[in-house]
């Protein structure tokens, strides 16, 4: 083999090296389906996608000084539909509560928000509502529920959406989730976010 084929294939070789990156990523692209079933790294249900909606439209009687500490910030809401917070709900609660703590130093783009149906439930429900005061409980009522419902599909009394700054409704969770795994998704979105 004389010197200038020599010279010919390792062009060829290096050319194919760099491009073969390039072409794999363009058949992914137009092959989408083939990345459908592969693990995503969230843990709650990712909403796709995002419904835009306002806070304010799923309260009974909201006020413009209410909400205002909620404008522009993550807001991850407790839903409420059959108006008793019994012990499953209270532990609910108290796993966001955990979960404000476990953010640390962006505890403060996260708001929490509880929609109460109907009282708060139990007494032991009210204390701790009346002792976590970096909870907002507002009241919600049936039309509002049927509202959300035909919104997001699949809604279950316990369960917390998050929205985001711009107020869309973004992410679900079941009640009684994993703190932690909240946790990774908020940092993630965190960290992706340059609002909020």
């Amino acid at each position: 083999m004389n010197k200038l084929t020599k010279n010919r294939l390792k062009l060829i070789f290096i050319t194919s090296l760099f491009a073969l990156p390039v072409l794999s990523a363009w058949f992914v692209y137009l092959n989408p389906q083939l990345l459908e079933g592969s693990k995503t790294k969230n843990y709650g249900e990712l909403i796709t996608p995002a419904i835009p909606s306002q806070i304010e439209s799923f309260v009974n009687q909201p006020t413009e000084e209410g909400l205002q500490h909620l404008k522009g910030r993550w807001v991850i809401v407790h839903l409420d539909f059959d108006g008793s917070c019994d012990t499953r709900c209270i532990e609910s609660v108290k796993l966001l509560h955990q979960l404000h703590v476990l953010l640390n130093k962006d505890s403060d783009r996260l708001k929490r928000v509880f929609f109460d149906n109907g009282g708060a439930g139990t007494d032991a429900a009210q204390a701790l509502f009346s002792q976590d005061t970096g909870l907002t409980v507002l009241s919600w009522s049936e039309e509002h529920i049927a509202k959300l419902k035909a919104q997001v599909q699949g809604l279950n009394d316990g369960d917390m959406i998050l929205l985001d700054p711009l107020g869309n409704i973004m992410m679900k969770y079941p009640q009684q989730s994993d703190p932690y795994g909240m946790q990774k998704d908020l940092k993630l979105l965190f960290k992706a976010s340059q609002i909020g």
